[in-house]
């Protein structure tokens, strides 16, 4: 396949009805019984990271901009949140440049750290993440779209952090200040 796409920030309030109906499909092609027909899991991202072949929506990234406690020091983040690509588009580059875009949007911005939360770590390490080991986290836990309770555990096993601007990942308890992407 074609490298014959673009990809383009689009803050989430400016999404028209047709490209949100496509990111829900995506969305629940990428992962299903999860969403439901919504473009959201936990809540509305701040804004997307959108792959467009036409008019045709091939891959998604939400991005949310916030503030975590990480170590007892405030850092600025972009949370990476439900990164995928339609199956045809898989494995030409498509997912490799929604991250490249939002680390772009970042080094511009006033951005210290990418995080995620991923199961498969392979492009995220290939894309310059690594794994927070330990990765002790505190996180308000929205279910059904209602909030229920404060968690705490380990994310070790999916906790990812790219630096934007050199830094390292200051060591200690990790709050999320909100829900978990």
């Amino acid at each position: 396949m074609a490298n014959n796409y673009i990809v383009k920030f689009t803050p989430e309030y400016e999404i028209d009805a047709p490209t949100t109906a496509q990111i829900a499909a995506l969305l629940d092609e990428s992962f299903p019984d999860t969403f439901d027909g919504r473009t959201y899991f936990k809540q509305l991202p701040h804004f997307r990271s959108l792959a467009f072949e036409g008019e045709t929506v091939i891959g998604q990234a939400g991005v949310d901009h916030r503030v975590i406690r990480a170590g007892g020091k405030i850092i600025r983040i972009f949370g990476v949140i439900d990164l995928c690509v339609t199956p045809a588009h898989r494995g030409v580059g498509v997912a490799g440049d929604l991250l490249k875009q939002v680390e772009s949007l970042a080094l511009a911005s006033n951005v210290d750290f990418l995080v995620l939360m991923g199961d498969v770590d392979t492009l995220y390490i290939a894309n310059g993440f690594r794994r927070i080991d330990p990765a002790m986290t505190k996180w308000l836990a929205v279910e059904d779209v209602e909030s229920v309770a404060v968690i705490e555990r380990d994310l070790s096993d999916c906790f990812l952090v790219k630096p934007v601007r050199g830094e390292s990942w200051p060591i200690g308890q990790i709050d999320m200040l909100g829900y978990l992407f």
